[in-house]
């Protein structure tokens, strides 16, 4: 069995879906199927920040992982 999945935004009453050659001379079954999420593809990631009131309060002011002792991390040694 093959499989090919389409996520198409329909503009009209007609789909063309072009398929590969290993199709050919094969009985296919053809499900369409309306999807409830968003679309992922047109949607953009958006990128966290952080609120403007706490822009240029935070300095740092040295290496701030290596200076508290390592036993102090909790971690496996």
């Amino acid at each position: 069995m093959q499989i090919q999945r389409h996520i198409e935004q329909i503009a009209s009453t007609r789909l063309v879906i072009d398929l590969p050659v290993s199709f050919l001379n094969h009985r296919v079954e053809v499900l369409i199927l309306t999807l409830e999420e968003p679309m992922l593809e047109s949607s953009p990631k958006k990128r966290r920040a952080p609120p403007l009131q706490f822009a240029g309060q935070v300095k740092e002011l040295g290496d701030v992982i290596n200076t508290i002792p390592l036993d102090h991390w909790s971690l496996p040694q």
